[in-house]
């Protein structure tokens, strides 16, 4: 049998760490929407989540021109998820997205643009025990994916079909912060602000652009094992950090 050295061992350790999927998956706890014209929670944005993925699906998303001389489209939902019970001891990035529907584009539209955006938030109640007025709150945030994807569906004549659409990977991955396995049910709360957005284009002016099924986007998954720290709870992490955010007071 063959015999490790240190270095080896360690090496293998770190990349099982690196490696480690999930116990648990994070649960959806609360879905609300900036457009609720294009995406209402509770009838038209569905989220489901696996170790690989998190599937979002904007099932009335739609262009809000078609035609009538105007001569571009625009289909937008900006959403909010919030999740709780992560896995403790795990951190998550989004690794890149794709995004799939159904369109029905007349006298030569396109589709042209999609914009694909998910922005991890911590927000952390800075007096939780006791709890004592005012409520003083802060907030984290990282962008894990922000992408701009160019790519022309449709343009000649009358297209009536389904499309795939893959997102670039982001250029280095942008972590969560290291779980503990109690947000959502003490002083910490996350959430992902997702923002989906396309674009059309009508060069004559007299076309339509229709999504027959809105869009779904599954948005990539990667985990690494990590060790959280108790006793300074997410010191550091966010590209963006708001101290005292929020300040609730109540009687």
């Amino acid at each position: 049998m063959r015999s490790f050295t240190f270095l080896e061992l360690l090496s293998l350790a770190a990349s099982g760490l690196a490696q480690s999927s999930p116990d648990i998956l994070p649960v959806v706890s609360l879905i609300s929407s900036q457009v609720p014209s294009q995406c209402s929670p509770g009838k038209s944005i569905g989220v489901s989540i696996d170790t690989t993925k998190i599937t979002t699906n904007l099932s009335e998303v739609q262009f809000q021109t078609t035609g009538h001389g105007r001569t571009g489209g625009f289909a937008n939902c900006d959403f909010k998820v919030e999740l709780n019970s992560w896995s403790y001891g795990h951190r998550v990035a989004i690794s890149g997205a794709t995004i799939r529907g159904n369109a029905n584009l007349s006298d030569g539209v396109k589709i042209d643009q999609f914009n694909t955006t998910a922005v991890f938030r911590l927000q952390h109640l800075n007096n939780f025990s006791p709890v004592t007025p005012p409520e003083l709150t802060n907030l984290a945030m990282s962008t894990m994916l922000g992408e701009l994807t160019s790519n022309e569906i449709g343009g000649s004549g009358i297209y009536d079909d389904d499309f795939v659409v893959p997102v670039s990977s982001p250029s280095e991955k942008v972590w969560s912060p290291c779980f503990q396995g109690s947000e959502g049910s003490g002083q910490d709360s996350t959430y992902i602000d997702f923002y989906v957005s396309a674009s059309s284009s009508d060069a004559t002016g007299e076309g339509s652009a229709k999504l027959s099924s809105g869009l779904t986007i599954d948005w990539d998954l990667v985990w690494e094992g990590c060790t959280p720290n108790s006793n300074s709870t997410y010191v550091g992490w966010g590209n963006e950090r708001v101290e005292n955010w929020q300040n609730c007071t109540y009687k």
